[in-house]
């Protein structure tokens, strides 16, 4: 799959590739650059990725890297191993819950087509979207109780979750 992507999206590899081998990943989502910072657990975090399987992961800073500034916003990131993909947005803003969730739902979608728009298929096993919300707590995916939920399942074969956890294994 990664390599559909580069092919896809040449520019992948100009600061918006990242290739992870560690166990343990903690992102931030610095407000001040707009992108996603790798951190160490005693820092605030906003999305933990735990590797289970040793091999590598594949992370892509995707908002104003992959994709630049599309109407309705587009997710922070993507990231992906041989069997699984998420697409991911994080919400870390002092906007209500539902102002919060419909914005990152909006972004996942805007993403998911314009991958899809790219790509002919997400050949993958595992395929999911998740939204993060601000907390420096790790919470486990939820599965959101939107009718969305059951539309991306639909439209997209990608499951929508909410959390801020990632397991690969």
């Amino acid at each position: 799959m990664i390599n559909q992507l580069r092919e896809a999206f040449p520019q992948i590899e100009i600061n918006c590739l990242t290739t992870i081998i560690d166990k343990h990943t903690f992102v931030f989502e610095c407000p001040e650059f707009k992108k996603g910072l790798f951190v160490n657990a005693t820092k605030k975090y906003h999305l933990h990725i735990q590797n289970n399987i040793n091999s590598q992961f594949y992370f892509i800073q995707n908002d104003d890297c992959v994709m630049k500034t599309v109407k309705g916003g587009q997710c922070d990131y993507v990231i992906l191993n041989d069997f699984s993909i998420y697409f991911t947005e994080i919400k870390a803003t002092k906007e209500n819950l539902s102002v919060r969730r419909k914005k990152g739902l909006q972004q996942l979608e805007n993403t998911i087509k314009f991958y899809l728009n790219k790509i002919d298929s997400i050949n993958l096993e595992n395929k999911n979207a998740l939204i993060c919300f601000d907390n420096n707590k790790r919470i486990a995916p939820q599965a959101s109780v939107s009718s969305k939920r059951k539309e991306f399942k639909n439209k997209y074969q990608i499951n929508l979750q909410e959390g801020n956890y990632i397991l690969f294994e």
